[in-house]
């Protein structure tokens, strides 16, 4: 048995034509043949006839225009709409005047020539027709039923309509499941080739969390090397609003595609919100924002206009005000980091609320793109160099501790951890090229105040120890109290260190680098000024001067953004440190 033109498939197809797509695509999204399609057209056009329309005004309503519809008119007009194994009008009048002169149904059809079965059949139509409208009594009376045959048939004609009920519940209920199935595969469809993709992708961030390289990670793919930094590159670019799922809000394309299919099946909003999940008012918001002047409601178009008008497009803050930008342009030339900017922005300025800016847009101008307006040429103005973010690479645990008779940093004493003293130092090694030359790097954990001593001839335990120990020489005693380093080598000797300077010398774990993260931060810095790679030798002792006098001199969000070279002093009782 084929489908009829109102099923739930045949009702999607004449509303996709109605909305004004083409005949072929409506079939191919629809998933029926072109025969189907023709019929239900003719049959949605032959019921449009037969409720009074004209033949240009059918053909609207429809909104189909072919040379078949010229056919299908010819057809109305010539039938007469019987069927052709149908009885002749003219024997079924023969019938109608006998029995209204009062013979029986049999007599009736007997002067007709007609079988009884089939005069009955005429007499239950009729039947039908006028308990429509009319009491049963006078229908019975205008009909001349027995009270037996009158039982039977309003019996038979409850359990029509009851029947009929039933088929309508189920049409509509399969008519909104697969109106849900039908918005879900249009919403994402996803061919072979996009989900090879996507797998691959996920596939390649696995590989990347676990620790593989890029180029590690694209070998066992079996892609190139391209291929991966093309992912890191576009995940990189994307804004962070963009990586995260939809929140629920605001309705999506699949709501929208589920809506329009049931407002074709002429649901109330209150059943549409029921099966959307989403309350009558915000389907009824939904409509009155989105339909267009011919009152349709077209779910792809109104999805585009809803984020179009959700995007709020603005300008850029640094674009829009000249004076921030040469502002942060001037800070950004002097190696400060967005962070630092922003703070001393909100310091210096605190009666201009247009002189404010948060990190991230800084952040943004410098690494999405057109850069805000932002100034790129030269050298870099981010303190890792770095023109997209990337995750953090993990590497290999190392080889095994050469420092004997440590001291852990679980047994520090817990004030250090406090920071409500000063003299508490972390230290470490910054390595030149092929581990020919280093720098010694030492930060204060309260004030953040750092002092960076070069090696150039070697960073031996004895040199290490000899350039500490002329750091720390100036120092008051009550700015000489710990120092944790990390298990280098270069702390081999640091009993005699210790006995030197009266420090006492805790070492962290292997691998952890937070447990020193003031030293970590400073070296950071520093390499703003000494990039990994290159040559520490060749940097002048004025020249590592100058680098910690501006380090010092930064302020510190930490700090309230004030400077630490003013919080040191003052521990110091007014003593300035110099860098050696």
């Amino acid at each position: 048995m084929y489908q009829q033109f109102d099923s739930p498939t045949g009702v999607r197809f004449l509303a996709l034509i109605k909305e004004g797509k083409s005949f072929r695509e409506s079939v191919r999204v629809t998933g029926v043949g072109k025969e189907t399609g023709y019929r239900w057209l003719r049959d949605e056009y032959l019921r449009f006839r037969s409720n009074g329309r004209d033949h240009g005004a059918a053909q609207a309503e429809l909104g189909f225009t072919s040379r078949k519809a010229e056919k299908w008119n010819e057809r109305f007009l010539s039938g007469t709409g019987r069927h052709h194994f149908q009885v002749d009008p003219a024997v079924e009048e023969a019938f109608w005047s006998s029995y209204s002169s009062g013979v029986s149904v049999l007599a009736a059809a007997i002067s007709a020539g007609v079988k009884h079965t089939t005069g009955y059949r005429w007499v239950y139509r009729r039947f039908i027709a006028l308990r429509s409208g009319l009491p049963l009594a006078e229908v019975v009376d205008a009909l001349r039923l027995s009270p037996g045959t009158t039982v039977r048939w309003e019996a038979q004609r409850r359990k029509e309509l009851e029947a009929e009920k039933a088929r309508l519940q189920k049409l509509e209920r399969d008519a909104i499941r697969t109106a849900r199935i039908v918005a879900e595969r249009v919403a994402a469809p996803l061919s072979p080739a996009q989900k090879r993709r996507i797998l691959r992708e996920t596939r390649y961030w696995e590989l990347v969390s676990s620790g593989a390289s890029n180029a590690a990670a694209c070998r066992m793919l079996g892609v190139s090397r391209v291929i991966g930094t093309r992912l890191r590159n576009q995940r990189a670019q994307q804004p962070r609003a963009s990586l995260k799922p939809p929140s629920g809000r605001y309705l999506c394309l699949r709501e929208r595609l589920h809506m329009a299919d049931l407002l074709r099946m002429g649901c109330s909003l209150r059943q549409i919100g029921r099966e959307l999940g989403r309350h009558a008012s915000t389907i009824k918001r939904e409509l009155d924002r989105h339909r267009d002047p011919r009152g349709r409601y077209l779910p792809h178009i109104a999805d585009h206009d809803a984020r179009s008008q959700r995007r709020r497009p603005r300008e850029r803050k640094l674009q829009a005000n000249p004076r921030l930008l040469a502002l942060v342009q001037t800070k950004l030339t002097s190696h400060w980091s967005p962070e630092q900017i922003c703070g001393w922005l909100a310091l210096e300025f605190p009666a201009e609320p247009r002189l404010r800016l948060c990190p991230e847009t800084i952040y943004q101008a410098l690494l999405f793109g057109d850069h805000g307006g932002l100034r790129t040429d030269g050298k870099p103005r981010l303190r890792t160099g770095r023109k997209i973010r990337k995750h953090r690479w993990r590497t290999g645990s190392g080889h095994g501790s050469v420092v004997k008779n440590m001291t852990m940093i679980s047994e520090r004493p817990p004030e250090v951890e406090t920071k409500e003293e000063a003299g508490h130092w972390e230290g470490d090694l910054i390595v030149g090229v092929g581990s020919a030359s280093a720098m010694v790097t030492l930060r204060e954990r309260k004030t953040h105040y750092g002092i960076i001593i070069n090696l150039p001839h070697g960073h031996t335990a004895a040199q290490t120890n000899q350039a500490i120990i002329a750091a720390f020489s100036a120092l008051p005693a009550h700015l000489k109290q710990t120092l944790t380093w990390d298990l280098g080598v270069e702390m081999a000797r640091h009993q005699e260190l210790a006995a030197a300077t009266g420090l006492r010398i805790y070492f962290a774990e292997r691998s952890s680098p937070w447990q020193r993260g003031a030293n970590e931060n400073f070296n950071g810095l520093a390499r703003q000024y000494f990039p990994k790679g290159t040559d520490l030798s060749i940097h002048s002792q004025d020249h590592v001067k100058q680098v910690c006098f501006e380090l010092n001199n930064r302020p510190r969000k930490s700090l309230g953004y004030v400077a630490p070279q003013a919080l040191f002093e003052a521990k110091n009782k007014l003593i300035t440190v110099d860098c050696p």
